[in-house]
């Protein structure tokens, strides 16, 4: 009992210092939490205005959104850097220069105000190890990345009818005048037709990101065929999409073929930035059902590194398939029915890929 008397406190003051050491770690973790939504907020802000007061503001709004328990990472100008992050190929790290020119696609953020102010994070058990504040110096860099997007979308048989019919042959779409066959212009509201504005929509929200996004056109029905290589000039690819919508053929779906055709648009090494991030927008209203299929292309794209968004749209379409391989190469599934929620899906799928969380 004596024995017991004597450890006792030892053993509650080696408990508090572990407990201690471990609540520190999971400020630490916090703090960074905090600091890469800030850096974040801020990279964005500076990319669209190039005005570092805003980038702060920025910074601090995210900063306090993200609070640890009671506390908000302090941050004020000198712990924001503007600069240029760049990498060497698309599998090394990208490295952050300072720039003071004011030009620039990335953010570094460094906690200084936190490691050198008087206030701080406080541990759980002050008594042991009294006047000791956390206050962990933390690192985070945004950069507005370098993307090649390749586009593809169907354009077998079923794009010709509306968003609101079965796209079953016979019978011909109900919007097609008399006399229509496959091979003439497309109907009057085409699923096509619909696939069309959701691609201006998105191509409008890439003239209107801070970087250039290169942009593909790649199309598929029982063949792929890659209509427009990578440009910065989106419209080369409304325009092969009008001119397609003037012979607008049958065929079958085979999303794979389109897939592949893709891949090799993103990475055709003759237009191809080596040290863009590689994404592919897929589109389908249907079913696959000829030739390589989604699943054993999607292992090509994710061994090549390329995210993956897919969208469906119509209720005939296999989303389950379609989400699985967007989830497989680390992107995102959306659905549509209706052609403004095509347009939203493609806008969504734009607003998302700029920025990135470099360190």
């Amino acid at each position: 009992m004596a024995l017991i008397v004597i450890l006792l406190p030892a053993v509650f003051a080696l408990s508090a210092f572990a407990i201690n050491i471990a609540h520190i770690e999971s400020a630490n973790t916090e703090v960074q939490i905090a600091a890469d939504s800030a850096v974040r907020a801020a990279s964005r802000a500076y990319a669209i205005t190039g005005d570092e007061g805003l980038a702060l503001a920025a910074a601090k709004d995210a900063a306090s959104r993200n609070p640890i328990g009671d506390f908000v990472l302090p941050l004020t100008a000198s712990d924001l850097e503007f600069g240029v992050s760049i990498r060497d190929n698309a599998s090394s790290a990208y490295q952050f220069s300072p720039s003071n020119d004011g030009s620039g696609n990335s953010v570094r953020l460094v906690t200084h105000t936190l490691a050198n102010s008087n206030s701080g994070l406080e541990p759980l058990f002050p008594f042991f190890g009294a006047g000791m504040t956390i206050r962990p110096l933390r690192t985070a860099v945004s950069t507005q990345g370098v993307i090649d997007v390749a586009l593809v979308v169907d354009r077998s048989g079923s794009m010709a009818y509306s968003a609101d019919e079965v796209a079953q042959y016979p019978p011909l779409p109900a919007a097609a005048p008399i006399g229509w066959d496959f091979g003439d212009p497309v109907p009057a509201d085409a699923r096509w037709l619909d696939l069309i504005a959701a691609v201006n929509t998105f191509n409008t929200e890439l003239n209107e990101s801070p970087q250039t996004e290169l942009l593909s056109l790649s199309t598929y029905n029982h063949e792929s065929v890659t209509n427009q290589k990578l440009t910065e000039d989106y419209s080369l690819v409304t325009a092969e999409l009008n001119q397609i919508s003037m012979q607008f053929d049958a065929g079958g779906t085979s999303i794979g073929r389109g897939m592949l055709e893709g891949l090799a648009a993103v990475n055709d090494h003759s237009l191809s930035r080596p040290h863009a991030s590689k994404v592919m927008v897929l589109m389908t209203d249907g079913v696959q059902n000829y030739g390589n299929t989604p699943d054993s292309a999607s292992w090509a794209l994710a061994n090549s590194g390329v995210t993956l968004f897919t969208v469906t749209f119509s209720d005939e379409a296999d989303q389950t398939t379609m989400e699985r391989i967007a989830e497989r190469c680390g992107g995102q599934h959306f659905h549509a029915v209706t052609a403004q929620q095509l347009q939203d899906a493609f806008r969504d799928i734009a607003s998302r890929l700029p920025t990135l969380i470099t360190q």
